[in-house]
């Protein structure tokens, strides 16, 4: 049965509704990004440069998360939408006059990492202040389930359209969607901060804290395998939606632009599936195992995936690791903050944003290695090596799945 208790809370139902806003706008972005760049220069290593340029910001999300403790999250979250904004109507603008090439591209796809760094663990560490413990779980996976629905409605947007409206209409699309969600942020109201709670080192320095965040995730090992485990799977596994799909479907499947879409929203269909089944289990135990289960799976998928050369397989295999992921992501989230301290969130959510600096070198190094020996080569390699590792750390820390 689905049960979505979180949503009781009124802030977090804003929350909510932002979330599926502004993960629409960035998932529309990332397709047409993806796509465009290959149109300007028909390179898969340009496509691994500007979607690592994307998630280059992330470097700077340790910092952010220091933010995230010190100050108004509903005001940085406002923030973040105010430039994304900004970025999507200047990519709007260039589109409509014809000026737009591969520098701008990778100067706007900084700018809006940036936007995510920030965005991301504020949101992640905004979540408790909005709920009770009771509902922490429910409310993390209701997240990745407005998360997982948009990466089914981002793609559709971002590749079904371009054929019909153009990149243009596209972008239009995307900057309406970031007013529509600076609305619903607007809207949050009277949230509890730690800082509220419990008056902390208020005017301790900023390296200070940063330093302190370090130091805890370190000293807890849970919380310092599964920021392990995310940075692993991000430079292996999550490349595969930003890099390798876009590969595939012009070079391999010859999908085209809503091939391409498509097979995006059909992994995000796979997401939204795990993150509704995690949804209606409620406070379920064993969720350490349920991650060791997810990061097997979900390189599996890829590496099967790697060997297929039909379209629609394809669909149903990248269907699976979709799925894989949401149900990964959703419980290491869950378990980092059901065992961090509340003063401490945002910072730990923001070293988790940071691991995903992993990402973006993941990507590039992906389009070399499929410039160098051929798409199916370099995302097989990436799923090999992601089922290696995840066996190793397994190994080494058996405590892992007997996480709650």
């Amino acid at each position: 049965m689905f049960k979505a208790g979180a949503l009781r809370h009124r802030n977090f139902r804003m929350l909510w509704i932002a979330t599926l806003l502004s993960s629409t706008a960035r998932w529309a972005d990332l397709v047409v990004v993806g796509w465009l760049t290959l149109v300007l220069t028909d390179s898969p290593l340009m496509v691994g440069i500007v979607t690592g340029c994307k998630m280059a910001g992330y470097l700077l999300a340790p910092m952010m998360g220091v933010l995230a403790d010190r100050m108004d999250r509903r005001k940085l979250l406002i923030m973040a939408s105010l430039i994304s904004s900004g970025v999507t109507l200047t990519m709007l603008v260039l589109l409509l006059t014809d000026t737009l090439n591969i520098g701008h591209l990778i100067v706007l796809s900084l700018i809006s990492s940036l936007t995510w760094a920030l965005d991301h663990p504020t949101r992640q560490a905004f979540i408790p202040d909005l709920v009770g413990k009771d509902d922490l779980t429910n409310a993390v996976a209701m997240n990745a389930v407005a998360t997982e629905m948009t990466v089914v409605i981002g793609p559709a947007f971002g590749g079904l359209l371009i054929p019909a409206f153009g990149m243009s209409g596209a972008y239009a699309l995307i900057a309406l969607i970031y007013v529509l969600d600076l609305g619903a942020l607007l809207r949050l109201k009277n949230a509890k901060h730690p800082i509220e709670q419990a008056p902390p080192r208020k005017h301790e320095p900023p390296l200070k804290s940063l330093v302190a965040g370090f130091q805890y995730a370190w000293s807890h090992q849970t919380v310092f395998v599964l920021l392990l485990i995310a940075f692993m799977l991000n430079f292996f596994v999550a490349p595969y939606r930003y890099s390798f799909l876009p590969l595939f479907s012009r070079y391999v499947l010859d999908a085209g632009p809503t091939g391409y879409g498509m097979l995006t929203a059909t992994a995000g269909l796979g997401a939204l599936t795990a993150g509704l089944l995690v949804v209606s289990l409620g406070n379920f135990k064993r969720r350490g195992l349920f991650v060791v289960i997810g990061g097997l799976l979900w390189p599996a998928t890829l590496f099967l995936f790697s060997l297929s050369d039909s379209y629609y397989l394809s669909l149903g295999i990248v269907f699976f690791a979709g799925l894989a992921q949401a149900i990964t992501w959703t419980l290491i989230a869950t378990l980092i903050l059901s065992n961090t301290a509340p003063e401490m969130r945002g910072r730990v959510m923001g070293l988790r944003t940071g691991v995903v600096i992993s990402l973006p070198f993941g990507n590039l190094f992906a389009g070399a290695v499929a410039e160098s020996f051929g798409v199916q080569i370099a995302l097989g390699a990436y799923g090999v090596c992601a089922a290696a590792l995840m066996l190793l750390i397994i190994l080494k820390v058996p405590a892992l799945r007997k996480l709650q």
